[in-house]
């Protein structure tokens, strides 16, 4: 059985959310956080993660973007792209989209399921 945790990179600008939800992701996964989209595709670099969490509205490259940064260098890699709007244009590169406010139990059971899925 593999045993080790999935590896979670969460990518939001805002900082109160950021911290609670990586809190709660954290009982569940090992999870690594950045304050924008620049800083969360470095992060990815340094250390891939199964599981890109990001918002759409970030500083410096929108989620989308990153996204497909994300699947240009980890095809593997499983991105959830979290949004206040209905439609969001480059959606496509990302594997689920889930709208804001978030539900953190369908955040989580989305996590675990991609985690699991990349890793096979």
């Amino acid at each position: 059985m593999d045993t080790e945790r999935i590896k979670v990179l969460l990518v939001e600008d805002d900082g109160d959310s950021r911290e609670l939800l990586a809190e709660l992701l954290e009982e569940e996964f090992d999870v690594q956080t950045a304050g924008d989209g620049i800083a969360g595709l470095k992060a990815f670099e340094e250390e891939h993660a199964d599981v890109v969490v990001t918002d759409e509205s970030l500083p410096g490259m929108c989620g989308t973007v990153l996204a497909q940064h994300v699947k240009a260098r980890a095809p593997h890699t499983r991105v959830i792209l979290v949004s206040g709007y209905s439609q969001v244009e480059g959606a496509e590169h990302c594997d689920v989209v889930l709208r804001k406010p978030i539900d953190v139990q369908r955040l989580s059971a989305a996590v675990e399921s991609l985690g699991e899925a990349a890793r096979h």
